[in-house]
């Protein structure tokens, strides 16, 4: 009878360099093995305040940049989107702007005519 599996012809273990060579200090303060050696409180605010600037930038992109017009209201590809994005950001940082805003966007979609699709 054969056998029904590829035999595994790479090497088990590729040892990795414990230094890189040719990368300044300010490059190795951040990179992905300094941030997971923090401590666990300062990592997650480090993600924390990352992702809510990622969040105002998309904000401003989907929502300032547009005059506040609806041209798409779908959820995942249109301004129910940003909404929505908001209201998570108000339930990890209880920024009542972030539900105000979130409210206001929906009042929009709302509003607007329906996509036909």
């Amino acid at each position: 009878m054969s056998d029904r599996y590829f035999h595994n012809f790479m090497s088990n273990l590729v040892q990795e360099k414990a230094t890189v060579t040719g990368i300044d200090d300010e490059k190795q303060q951040d990179s992905l093995k300094t941030l997971l050696s923090l401590p666990y409180p300062t990592f997650a605010e480090k993600l924390k305040r990352t992702a809510l600037d990622l969040k105002e930038t998309v904000v401003v992109e989907t929502w300032g940049f547009t005059g506040q017009k609806v041209k798409d209201n779908s959820l995942y590809t249109g301004t129910l989107g940003t909404a929505f994005l908001l209201l998570k950001s108000y339930h990890v940082t209880n920024n009542k702007m972030d539900l105000h805003l979130c409210s206001e966007i929906i009042k929009a979609c709302d509003s607007a005519p329906s996509n036909p699709r």
